[in-house]
């Protein structure tokens, strides 16, 4: 299901994609659908799941074996276990194999490339001041983009935040906006404002 979202967020993002059929986790096999894609006329390939660290996550390997790897993990959660590369002078990203990572890494990363390549600024998102309605933690040194669903109470727009699982597809299906919590924060303290990007108007 990855692919499918992934292909229409290329979509929305001005390109046109090529999806391919699932492949076994087997480094052979993998190599061989890459291979072959980048031998066409694609300037971008995206291969979904296994870029952890696991053993049969492959997308690592897989460029390293056909070129070079540039980043292996950024610090941003969920999409902490991207990877990017250039085979043959064309990016390849190793996307994680959970919904929310998929659609956050292919925001942050393959989005921006793409509109670049085409020749178009870069999209953003209104933004509103929001009050979480209880304190929230965040773990120092990762970038956070916590889903919450929004509110007006009185003259304020308050946040409540929705599950943090990266594997929860309705955290991103029912929130109303994003928080980004910087890497530098342990969250957000009770009564304090914050920005949320805001996902529907």
């Amino acid at each position: 299901t990855n692919s499918f979202v992934l292909g229409k967020l290329v979509e929305t993002s001005g390109g046109e994609y090529v999806r391919s059929e699932m492949v076994a986790d087997d480094l052979k096999k993998i190599v061989t659908v890459v291979d072959e894609a980048i031998k066409q006329d694609f300037q971008i390939v995206l291969s979904v799941g296994g870029s952890s660290a696991g053993s049969e996550d492959y997308s690592k390997a897989v460029i390293s074996e056909m070129g070079e790897v540039l980043v292996h993990g950024v610090t941003m959660m969920p999409g902490k276990p991207l990877v990017m590369g250039l085979i043959q002078e064309k990016p390849v990203f190793g996307i994680p194999g959970y919904p929310v990572s998929a659609i956050i890494a292919f925001e942050q990363f393959v989005r921006p490339l793409i509109l670049k390549m085409i020749g178009q600024p870069e999209t953003t998102r209104p933004v509103v001041e929001v009050y979480p309605t209880k304190k929230i933690a965040s773990k120092l040194g990762v970038e956070e983009f916590l889903r919450v669903k929004l509110g007006q109470v009185g003259n304020r727009v308050v946040a409540t935040q929705l599950p943090r699982g990266a594997g929860m597809i309705t955290s991103i299906t029912e929130a109303d906006g994003i928080i980004r919590i910087p890497n530098h924060s342990e969250g957000i303290k009770e009564n304090e404002s914050a920005e949320a990007e805001l996902l529907k108007p």
